[in-house]
């Protein structure tokens, strides 16, 4: 390890602050900080270390493995935030008058439901639901309860202001919790309950937190609750990469770390292990122009000299695209590599970007040149219809009142159970002050369901309960979903389609059956409960194991990824920064938005390891009118040495008339 590594390892009681660089090793700190912790004979069980991904927590286990051995590493509490929140509502739900059991919502449903409020509100109009949801969402964060939120003028607020209590009301009467209840709600018991808060806080000895500059209001204050008097409180993360603020990240928590945890150490890993000298350079000189506040550190390079970052000026987006797709078949395939350069597989690329609808060109281009490509980051495998399907059917089994799955597999496949059916059991239900479920059941005994609907809501339940008895005697819980998707119709009905529809349909259905197995084989009498607690709170995106393919990507999907050549395009005004942040037309933006856009381009900048692109179109075509368009402000204030004016072996070079307009319009911005 290297000085400022072992400083921050060998620290153990009080506050510390470790501001780890991009590529810095800072999961080799923290993997080292907990072993060393243990063999100071610290019980495992007492060491809390928390993510934002599974992805990140499995690898922290992983690391620890050799470290401290299977025992300890198994003791040891790590995890993301969200699913510290489950294992303490498993044990503390009661304080929210549930009785033991809670169903999760993932996004999905969380749309779904409000969609529904909207509807029932008599929002009959197309709105944008997410809108509606992000704003419950950031209230919920603040520590806002429905009867807190002001009135307002604005249509979006005032519709999310009426729906949100009913959406409360909706999540308690099915015993559920969102996303944010996973955080906000233990905060909510811990400030409430004394003896909870300080049966937590002597069970834990220490606190490590991983990425906290993207933490929240509420996950800031859990923190904090969760802390022992001896404050020994151990963050890592970096302010320079804090890109979520639109999601209610604050990048305060970090930068005000010292005044919320008095006598705090700081210990800053500025060496960089991942990328060249003119990478870094050019990562060092524009995230130094930030305007707002920020922890002074330096990338500097293990790795040495390299290449110099190559700054592309083409003609147009089409023009962009086509550049990209030629520059990666020479850099994979073959070409003549310059002296001192290397080929590079297709897997080692990336080409990143600031808006997913950049990624629409790029696709076309490489399709016609033949190159394999995965766009990581967009519809997550798990949010697919049939998939959804799949899960909504375990979560019934699983939980009789969770009843916006129930109302999802009503009609998968079609049993005759229409909007009018729904509206006739719907009005026994609240006459009878039933749930759901029963009062399905007992509409189709009662003969209230046309003879159709009647034999489909049979053959429904027959499936579920079947399903139900099974996992009471132990049985296998993917025998028993292979049998329920049978039972209930959903094989046959998948089978029916012969299309390439169809075909995809089934292939995600049998790979999520493949994705149970894993986890069944892997995990000795795991419970149906546990494997959709798990499945509920992967937020990473799960596909089959990428081959040698290209990676698209948005810059904020792409945070935690590096690859040895990445291409960052559409560096442009208006795309990066994004005209959200800089039209006053568009948006009344904050001063900090165009410092949080910095930080997205030193994101991308730093996923780089051997070789950069930053390619710009140099105008776009308006109502027919061809417009100028300006290069971005963060393409200024390289270091000579660090980049260079890059043309492909195949292109025309700039002409001296376009170097002079690239040349005027950077000095413009310089004087602006």
């Amino acid at each position: 390890m290297n000085a400022a590594q072992r400083a921050a390892v060998e620290h153990v009681d009080g506050p510390l602050l470790v501001l780890a660089g991009a590529g810095s090793g800072k999961t080799r700190v923290i993997t080292h900080r907990i072993a060393r912790l243990v063999r100071l004979g610290h019980r495992p069980d007492t060491i809390l270390a928390v993510s934002f991904t599974n992805k990140a927590a499995a690898e922290m286990a992983e690391r620890m493995l050799p470290l401290v051995g299977a025992a300890a590493t198994e003791k040891l509490w790590l995890s993301t935030f969200h699913s510290f929140g489950v294992r303490f509502l498993h044990e503390e739900n009661r304080k929210l008058g549930y009785d033991g059991r809670f169903v999760i919502f993932d996004q999905g449903d969380v749309n779904g439901l409000v969609r529904d409020l909207v509807k029932e509100a008599g929002g009959d109009r197309a709105l944008d639901i997410p809108s509606i949801v992000t704003r419950i969402s950031l209230w919920k964060n603040a520590f806002l309860m429905p009867e807190d939120v002001p009135p307002s003028t604005f249509e979006y607020d005032a519709i999310a202001r009426e729906v949100y209590p009913r959406y409360q009301a909706t999540l308690a009467s099915m015993h559920a919790v969102d996303f944010d209840d996973l955080v906000v709600a233990p905060v909510r018991i811990l400030r409430e309950h004394a003896s909870v808060r300080e049966k937590w806080r002597a069970r834990f000895g220490f606190l490590l937190v991983d990425e906290f500059q993207d933490t929240n209001r509420s996950q800031l204050e859990l923190v904090r609750l969760l802390t022992n008097e001896r404050n020994n409180i151990c963050v890592v993360g970096d302010d320079d990469q804090s890109i979520y603020g639109w999601r209610g990240a604050e990048v305060g928590n970090i930068l005000d770390f010292e005044r919320t945890f008095p006598g705090t150490k700081v210990v800053k890993l500025e060496l960089n292990y991942r990328s060249r000298k003119p990478i870094l350079d050019v990562a060092n000189a524009a995230i130094s122009q930030s305007r707002g506040k920020r922890h002074d550190k330096t990338l500097r390079s293990a790795k040495g000299e390299g290449s110099r970052v190559r700054v592309v000026a083409l003609a147009d987006s089409g023009e962009e695209a086509k550049f990209v797709c030629r520059e990666i078949r020479e850099l994979a395939r073959g070409g003549e590599a310059a002296p001192g350069e290397r080929l590079f597989p297709y897997k080692d690329i990336a080409v990143l970007y600031r808006s997913n609808q950049t990624a629409k060109l790029l696709e076309e281009e490489l399709r016609i040149g033949g190159v394999p490509y995965r766009v990581f980051g967009g519809t997550q495998f798990f949010d697919r219809k049939e998939v959804k399907d799949v899960i909504a059917f375990l979560r019934v089994v699983e939980n009789p009142r969770d009843e916006l799955s129930l109302r999802r597999i009503l009609d998968v496949p079609p049993r005759g159970v229409g909007e009018g059916t729904l509206a006739k059991v719907e009005a026994m239900k609240t006459l009878r002050g039933l749930t759901l479920e029963r009062a399905l059941r007992e509409a189709a005994d009662e003969g209230e369901l046309s003879e159709r609907a009647r034999r489909g809501v049979q053959q429904l339940f027959a499936a579920i309960d079947g399903a139900r008895r099974a996992l009471a005697s132990k049985a296998s819980v993917v025998t028993t979903t292979e049998r329920l998707l049978r039972d209930a119709g959903v094989e046959a009905h998948l089978a029916e389609d012969s299309s390439a529809h169809g075909q995809r349909r089934r292939e995600n259905v049998h790979f999520f059956m493949r994705s149970l197995q894993r986890f069944e084989e892997s995990n000795r009498g795991v419970s149906l409960g546990q494997f959709l607690t798990r499945l509920t709170l992967r937020t990473e995106q799960e596909e089959e194991e990428a081959k040698n393919v290209v990676t698209l990507s948005s810059l904020h999907s792409a945070k935690g990824l590096e690859f040895d050549v990445v291409f960052l395009v559409g560096c442009v005004e208006g795309q990066m920064p994004h005209s959200r942040t800089i039209d006053p037309k568009i948006t009344e933006a904050a001063p900090t938005d165009v410092d949080e856009e910095r930080r997205l381009f030193y994101v991308g900048v730093t996923r780089a390891k051997e070789l950069l692109y930053l390619t710009r179109p140099a105008q776009r075509t308006m109502r027919g009118k061809v417009v100028p368009r300006v290069p971005s402000r963060f393409l200024e204030g390289f270091p000579d040495d660090a980049w260079e004016s890059y043309t492909h072996s195949g292109e025309k070079p700039m002409g001296a008339d376009e170097l002079a307009d690239f040349a005027g319009q950077i000095l413009a911005r310089l004087r602006g």
